[in-house]
Parts: C-alpha cells; structure tokens; sequence
C-alpha cells in the first residue's frame, strides 16, 4: 500500500505547449522522464455499489503490463489530496479478486454472488508524460515530486469527456511548497485546482442528467475555535467554487455560474467576519484578485438576473445575452487569475500563513471557542 499525496491541476489542451516552454520546465530544476500511454478500464456493479461504498477499482495497461489498482476515496484539503492504493501485477487482463484481501475492500462487496457481477463500467485512455521536480524549496529544504501531464480521455456509455490534467505528486518535502511550485505555473498558464478524479468523470458520464455538485455543511461543535471555524469555512468553498466552474465546462448548465459566484462572495463574508483573527496579507493579493473575479462574475450573470425579474427569460433578446455571457464566461475560464486565486488561498490554509502576522489579541481571539456564550 503507498499513500498519495499530491496536488491535481486541469489546464486546457490549448495551453499544454505553453505549460512545456516555462522555464521552470527548461530548468536544471525539472528532468524528462519519460511519455507512455495508458490505457485503463474501471470495474463496477450494475449499480455502481463500488464507487457508494467510495473504492475505484481498474485494471492498466501500461506497455506490456497488466496493473490492478484499488484506490480509496481519501480526503481533499486545501487541494491537497490524499488516498490510499494498492497494485498487483496481473498475468491475465481478468480480476483478481484474491488480492483484495489485503486491501481495504469493503466487507459489503465480499461476497461472489456479488463479485460475478462486476464489470467493465468506463474507459480512460492518456498519454503521460513525466517529469522529477529535484530542487531546493524556499526554506532551503530538499523538494522532490514527479509530475505528470496526462492528455486524452474518458469514455462511457459512448460518450467522451476530454482529459487534461497536471498532477504534482510529492516525493519528499513540505506540501506548501509544492502549491508555491504550482503557483510559479499558474501566473503564466491558467491551471486549476481541481479534486475530480479520472474515475468520478466515467461515473458522470454514466449519470449525465443527474450530474450535481453538492454543497457540503461543515459541523462545529462546542470545542470548535474561531481559526477552527474560519479554516473549516474557507476549506469547504475552496472545494466549491472551482468545481462550480468545472461543472459549467462539462454541462453548459447556467445554474454553476450564480453557484460559483455565491461561493466567492462567502470567501470574501469569511475574511470579513474573521478579520479580527485573520489579519490581512499585507500585499493583499487575495482580495485584489477575489474582488475582481466576484465584479466579472456578478457583471456577467447580469443577463439571468434581469431576464428573471422581466418575467420573460425565454424572449429572443435574453437568449442573445445568454450566449454573450457563455462567451465571456469562456473567456474569462481561460485566464490565469481564477487558478492563481484558488492556489494562494490552498497556500494560505496550508501554511496557516496569518499566524505571522499575529499580535497577542488575535492569538488569545483566535482560540475563543466559536458558541463561547
């Protein structure tokens, strides 16, 4: 079994070239590995009961290779991600359902009655190319990741959702350095936080007209701190708000945008309402770049806004507006600055970085517990 850690970023195929000529990529700092495709099938029930019980199970192709994996859903914090996975090497392009004894396969799934009916759900097909990051980070450390830049697609139910991601895998150092890393990326080809997995994109595939991004409610309790409360708050958006943009690429779906919108205005009510323990970051880049975003946005969504309170949303003019907006959304999706501003905050969360800037009172603040009546 290995632990992942590692940081997954979305890019458009457009802009790969543009990734591959930075100079971090021509630098000492970065050596070509190697490009190899990959193929990969996913297994499941009829009803999907694998990926209820939050396992991916699949079998690669990788030259001459056969490769079981399972992998477990894992935690996403800060866009960090972290999961459990287990291979086999395979003689046979069949399952080894003996070798998830070892696993965490789900007690559920451990019947054969059960196992005979899992089957082929969705394909992914990619070439990858790999990278080692060797270097020094900002503290002087040693920092080591493999990078991997994965082109090509998912296919399911005879529908194909293009793939194009940038994965930064830790190998050895501190986490926040390598969001820093991808930052360096970032303010010159627009990347995106992203936790949709490779397995998540075949299930929507699948459940196309059902597809939804859920809010989640963070829980606090008695012992909760006000930084508590701020961090679990700021994490739960950072989750939102670029998967908001993510489902307007895969669905068209107007509906995402006023929900990504609602999400960066929390953002900003969070900074607010904490700022008495969260003191500001002296270049203020954050809020530059989250107060202009919140402007396009809500100027953008303008078109609904007024269609709505028209009563006639479905007249010719609106309908224009409508596709002026998709456009600019487009447009602005294609932009660095979204990416950069989702990266600084996943920085800050995991470096805890206004803790430098602390004064007594914001410290003694700080661990007030949030229901202290």
């Amino acid at each position: 079994m290995a632990l992942e850690v590692e940081l997954k970023l979305t890019l458009s195929p457009h802009h790969v070239e543009s990734l591959k000529r930075q100079p971090l990529f021509r630098s000492e700092q970065v050596r070509e590995l190697k490009t190899e495709n990959l193929g990969n099938t996913y297994y499941d029930t009829p009803d999907q009961l694998l990926t209820q019980h939050k396992v991916a199970l699949r079998i690669r192709k990788k030259g001459e290779q056969l490769i079981q994996t399972l992998k477990s859903r894992g935690t996403s914090e800060a866009g960090m991600h972290s999961r459990n996975e287990w291979e086999w090497l395979l003689d046979s392009p069949e399952l080894d359902f003996q070798r998830l004894a070892s696993a965490e396969w789900p007690n559920a799934l451990n019947t054969q009655a059960l196992q005979s009916s899992i089957a082929p759900a969705f394909t992914t097909n990619f070439q990858r190319t790999t990278w080692i990051l060797d270097t020094l980070d900002s503290q002087g450390n040693v920092l080591k990741a493999e990078i991997a830049l994965d082109q090509g697609s998912v296919t399911a139910a005879n529908k194909e959702d293009t793939l194009c991601e940038l994965e930064l895998e830790l190998l050895e150092g501190d986490a926040p350095e390598l969001v820093k890393f991808a930052l360096k990326l970032a303010k010159h080809v627009p990347l995106y936080i992203s936790d949709v997995s490779k397995a998540e994109r075949g299930y929507r595939l699948l459940n196309t007209d059902a597809y939804e991004v859920h809010r989640s409610i963070p829980s606090f309790d008695d012992c909760t701190t006000l930084e508590q409360a701020f961090i679990e708050l700021l994490k739960n958006e950072l989750s939102l708000w670029p998967r908001y943009f993510e489902a307007w690429h895969f669905t068209q779906n107007w509906k995402f945008i006023p929900l990504a919108l609602e999400s960066l205005r929390n953002v900003g009510a969070f900074y607010e309402s904490f700022s008495s323990i969260i003191p500001a970051d002296p270049d203020g880049a954050i809020n530059q770049l989250l107060t202009k975003l919140i402007r396009q946005l809500r100027d953008i969504d303008a078109w609904r806004r007024t269609a709505l309170l028209s009563g006639n949303k479905e007249c010719r003019w609106f309908q224009q507006q409508a596709e002026q907006a998709a456009a600019r959304i487009n447009v602005l999706l294609q932009t660095a600055e979204p990416g950069v501003l989702a990266l600084l905050i996943s920085e800050q969360l995991i470096e805890r970085a206004w803790r430098k800037r602390w004064n007594n009172t914001h410290k003694q603040l700080a661990g007030h517990a949030l229901f202290d009546n």
